[in-house]
C-alpha cells in the first residue's frame, strides 16, 4: 500500500507544480475536460481518488486523516455524478469564470505542500 501512497502523493506534487509553473494553460486544459467529456464520466476521477485513499489509509501515520479525505471524494463523486438542480455545473463555472491566474497557483501551493505531506506520512 505504501505504493500507493507514494504515486498519490508524486501525483499530486507534478501536477500541482504544473500548476503554479503553467497557470493559464493547465487551467483551460482542465476547462476543455470539462467541455469536452460530460460530467458523469468525469466523477469518475474523485470516485477512483477516494478508494485510493481508503485502500491506503493503514499506510500512513495518520489514517484518519486519509479515510476523511477519501470519503469527501466520495461525497464529491456522487455529487458529480448525480448534479442536483446543477450544484456541481454551477461550481465549476464559478471556478472557471472568477478565479484568476494568481488563486489558481495558489491552489498548485497548496497542492505541493499536500503532495509533499502525504509524502513525509509513509510508514
Amino acid at each position: 500500500m505504501e505504493v500507493v501512497v507514494y504515486l498519490i502523493g508524486l501525483s499530486h506534487v507534478v501536477l500541482s507544480a504544473l500548476c503554479i509553473l503553467y497557470a493559464r494553460e493547465s487551467m483551460s486544459w482542465i476547462q476543455g475536460l470539462f467541455k469536452t467529456y460530460p460530467l458523469k464520466y468525469l466523477s469518475g476521477i474523485p470516485l477512483l481518488y477516494g478508494f485510493l485513499f481508503l485502500i491506503s489509509a493503514s499506510a500512513i501515520s495518520y489514517p484518519w486523516l486519509f479515510r476523511f479525505l477519501g470519503l469527501l471524494a466520495l461525497c464529491e463523486a456522487v455529487v458529480a455524478f448525480t448534479n442536483p438542480q446543477n450544484l456541481y455545473g454551477r461550481l465549476l463555472d464559478g471556478y472557471f469564470e472568477n478565479i484568476s491566474e494568481r488563486t489558481h497557483q495558489l491552489f498548485g501551493i497548496i497542492g505541493v505542500i499536500f503532495g509533499t505531506l502525504v509524502l513525509t506520512w509513509v510508514q
